[in-house]
C-alpha cells in the first residue's frame, strides 16, 4: 500500500495510514516475543531468535517453516522492532508520520512577479507555485541569481519544515517511549561506541573535507562578488541584490554573505539542502577549457530518453556477469514523473520481498546526475535480486552502509572518462592531469562533501532523541553542527518558530542518514577490490571495472550474503578487511588532495571557518614543531631505557 500512497498519494492515504497501523502492531508484537528470548543465547540477536521459533515464511521453492540459519560469529544482542506502544499513541504515532510525509511530498514554493526573469517557460508577470522535482531542483541547480535562491532556500523551509516542526516533536516524544529510537539505529552496526567510531574517523576524513571547501568557498566568492558589491569584514553582500534592509546591519556579515574566511551561506550550494555539491562543478571546475565529463548535452545529442537511461544502466550489470532486471520491472516502475496527479519523487528501490517483484521510483529527466542515480538505485536492485533467496530476516545488506554502497560503486564506475568514451558519451578517454583533476573534483563534490552531513543529520538526532537538548534549543543546535562540520550557515535568520532538520526527505520520513556516511567508505574499500580483481593498473580513479566477470562474481558473493552473517565477516570476504577505513578513499583522492593543496597556498586561501580558519603554511609549521617534539621524546626515551641497559 505504500507504493500506492507514493505514486497516487492524493487517493491512498488513509489506506496507507491503516496499513502503516497495522504493520506497527506487528512489530510491537514481535518486540515482546523477542525480548522473551535475549537473556537465552549470546549468539543470535533477538530478531533471528524469534524467527529461528516462530516466524513462518515461505521460500522460493515454497518450502515451509523451513529452519533459520545461525551466524557463526557471536553478535550483540537488539531489538529489531520498536517497542510496543500503548494503541492510541501508536495511531498517533502512524498519523504523524503520515501527515509530515504528506506535507513533504505536496511542498511548493511560490516565485512572484518580480523574480520571473529567472523562470524560462512560465507567463511573465503571473506567480507560480512551483514543486521541489523537478522546478525548484532545477533552478537551485543552475541560478546564479543570490536573492532568487535565498527566497527559495527560505520559503521551503518556511511551507515545509516550519509546518512539520510541531509533528515532529511529538512524534520524538512518542518515539522516545518505545524503545530508544536513535540507539536502534546505531545498535544496527552492532557496536555500543558506534558514535565514537564514526567521529573518531570521521577525523580522518575532515582535512581533506576543509581542502574542497576552501576551493568552493574561492571559486563561490568570486562568483558572487562583484566589484560593485559592498566589502564587509573580507567578505560581501552577495551580487549587490540581496535584500538585506529587513535585517539589522549588525547582521550583515553573517546573513547574506560570502566571507574569504567564512562558512558559506546554505543556499548557494546547488540544492535544497547543500547536500551534494555536484551542481556547483560547471562554476568552479578547475580547467574549463578540458573535456567536459559532465556528459549531459551528449546524451541529449545523442537522444537519450528515460527508458534507454535504464537499459545502459542494465547492461552494466550484466556485462559482468550479475542479474538483469525482471521484466515486471519494466511495466510496474514508475521511471517518469506521470501528468495529472501528485507523486513523491524522491529516487528510491523497491523489494516487495516475494523474489519476482522489484521496481525503481523515480522522476528521471535526461541529464548525467539522473544517469548516475539511475546506476544507484539499480545497484539496490541488484542486491535485492542477489539474496532473495535468503530467509526474510536476511534479506538486507549486511549493513545500511553496504546497500547504499553498491549502488554508488556502479555510479563511481561509470562516471570515469573510461567509461563514458567506452559508451560513445565522449568522443575519446581524456588522458591528462588537467582532465584528472576535473574529474577527481567532480567525484568529491558528491562524495566528501556529503560525509559531515550525512554525519550532522544523525548527531544532531541521536542527540535530540537522547534529550540532550532543551525545548527551543534543537534548531540552534542543529546550526551550530552545520557550522562546526561543514562550515555552513543558514543564509537567513531563524527563529523560534524554526525546525530545519525535517526539511529534507531521510528525515521527514525516518530515514537515518549515517548509512550515507558509512556508505562513503565502504565505497572506496569495495571500489579497490573490485579494480584490484578486474586487473586494473594505475592510478585508482582511472579504474572501471565494466565488463569484468570477476568483479561481477567477487561482488555477487558479497550481495547473495545479505544480512545472514555479520557486516564485518561480509566486508572480509570482499575485501580481506574487517573494519571500514579511510585508507582507500585517502589514496583515490591523493592527486586532488596534493592539487588542491598547491593551489590553497598558491592564493593564501587557508582552511577553516571564522575560529577555525589557519593557513596552510602554519598547519605544516605546526605539524613539524609535533613532529619534533615526538621524535626528542622518543629519543630521550630511547637513550634512557640504553642507559639502564649498561
Amino acid at each position: 500500500m505504500s507504493w500506492a500512497y507514493v505514486t497516487t498519494s492524493e487517493h491512498n492515504k488513509e489506506a496507507k495510514a491503516e496499513a502503516s497501523l497495522e504493520a506497527s502492531k506487528f512489530q510491537g508484537e514481535m518486540y515482546e516475543q523477542s525480548s522473551r528470548y535475549r537473556a537465552i543465547s549470546d549468539t543470535l540477536s533477538s530478531f533471528q531468535f524469534y524467527g529461528l521459533k516462530n516466524v513462518k515464511y515461505t521460500n522460493l521453492e515454497g518450502d515451509r517453516y523451513k529452519p533459520l540459519p545461525c551466524t557463526s560469529k557471536k553478535q550483540k544482542i537488539y531489538p529489531a522492532f520498536p517497542a510496543k506502544l500503548e494503541e492510541e499513541d501508536q495511531k498517533n504515532l502512524t498519523q504523524l508520520g503520515s501527515i509530515m510525509s504528506e506535507i513533504y511530498s505536496t511542498g511548493t514554493v511560490c516565485l512572484h512577479n518580480d523574480q520571473e526573469s529567472e523562470v524560462g517557460g512560465w507567463v511573465v508577470g503571473r506567480s507560480v507555485e512551483l514543486n521541489l522535482e523537478p522546478d525548484l531542483t532545477k533552478l537551485l541547480a543552475t541560478s546564479r541569481n543570490y536573492t532568487l535562491l535565498a527566497h527559495i532556500w527560505e520559503s521551503w523551509r518556511t511551507n515545509v519544515a516550519r509546518k512539520i516542526r510541531p509533528h515532529y516533536l511529538q512524534y520524538v516524544e512518542l518515539k522516545k517511549q518505545g524503545r530508544p529510537a536513535q540507539r536502534s539505529l546505531r545498535m544496527k552496526y552492532e557496536t555500543e561506541t558506534f558514535e565514537d567510531d564514526i567521529l573518531e574517523l570521521y577525523k580522518e576524513l575532515d582535512p581533506l573535507y576543509r581542502l574542497v571547501h576552501a576551493y568552493v568557498r574561492k571559486k563561490l566568492y568570486n562568483l558572487y562578488c562583484s566589484s560593485e558589491a559592498d566589502i564587509l569584514n573580507n567578505g560581501c553582500t552577495s551580487v549587490g541584490k540581496w535584500k538585506m534592509d529587513q535585517y539589522r546591519r549588525a547582521d550583515l556579515p553573517r546573513y547574506g554573505t560570502i566571507s574569504k574566511r567564512g562558512p558559506l551561506p546554505g543556499c548557494i550550494l546547488g540544492d535544497m539542502w547543500g547536500r551534494f555539491w555536484t551542481n556547483l562543478y560547471p562554476r568552479i571546475v578547475p580547467y574549463p577549457d578540458q573535456p567536459d565529463i559532465d556528459v549531459t548535452q551528449a546524451m541529449i545529442d545523442q537522444n537519450y530518453n528515460v527508458t534507454h537511461m535504464f537499459r545502459m544502466a542494465n547492461e552494466f550489470f550484466t556485462s559482468m556477469g550479475m542479474k538483469p532486471v525482471v521484466d515486471s520491472f519494466w511495466s510496474k516502475s514508475m521511471l517518469e514523473r506521470p501528468e495529472g496527479r501528485q507523486v513523491e519523487c524522491h529516487a528510491t528501490a523497491w523489494d516487495f520481498y516475494d523474489g519476482l517483484d522489484f521496481r525503481i521510483r523515480m522522476c528521471s529527466t535526461v541529464n548525467f546526475e539522473d544517469f548516475e542515480t539511475i546506476h544507484h538505485e539499480l545497484g539496490h536492485i541488484q542486491y535485492f535480486m542477489q539474496y532473495a533467496h535468503l530467509p526474510l530476516i536476511y534479506r538486507d545488506g549486511a549493513n545500511d552502509g553496504f546497500h547504499e554502497a553498491v549502488g554508488e560503486l556502479m555510479a563511481m564506475s561509470m562516471s570515469t572518462p573510461t567509461h563514458l568514451a567506452e559508451i560513445g558519451l565522449l568522443k575519446e578517454s581524456p588522458n591528462s592531469t588537467e582532465t584528472d583533476i576535473n574529474f577527481l573534483l567532480r567525484t568529491a563534490l558528491k562524495t566528501i562533501t556529503t560525509l559531515p552531513f550525512h554525519l550532522v543529520n544523525d548527531l544532531w538526532r541521536w542527540r535530540a532523541f537522547r534529550g540532550d537538548y532543551k525545548d527551543g534549543t534543537w534548531n540552534k543546535h542543529y546550526w551550530d553542527l552545520k557550522e562546526e562540520y561543514l562550515g555552513v550557515i543558514a543564509p537567513v535568520p531563524r527563529t523560534k518558530d524554526d525546525l530545519d532538520a525535517p526539511s529534507i526527505f531521510h528525515i521527514v520520513n525516518d530515514y537515518d542518514m549515517i548509512r550515507y556516511f558509512t556508505r562513503t567508505v565502504l565505497l572506496f574499500q569495495f571500489y579497490e577490490k573490485l579494480c584490484e580483481v578486474a586487473g586494473h593498473r594505475g592510478p585508482l580513479h582511472k579504474c572501471d571495472f565494466y565488463g569484468s566477470k570477476e568483479a561481477g562474481e567477487i561482488l555477487s558473493k558479497m550481495l547473495s550474503l545479505g544480512a545472514s552473517k555479520p557486516w564485518w565477516e561480509v566486508l572480509e570476504v570482499m575485501t580481506g578487511e574487517k573494519r571500514m577505513s579511510a585508507r582507500a578513499l585517502l589514496d583515490y583522492f591523493k592527486p586532488l588532495e596534493e592539487w588542491l593543496k598547491e593551489d590553497n597556498r598558491k592564493s593564501g586561501d587557508g582552511i577553516g571557518w571564522g575560529d577555525s580558519w589557519r593557513s596552510l603554511d602554519d598547519i605544516s609549521a605546526a605539524s613539524s614543531t609535533d613532529s619534533s617534539v615526538l621524535n626528542l621524546c622518543v629519543a630521550i626515551a630511547l637513550f634512557y631505557s640504553l642507559s639502564l641497559l649498561h
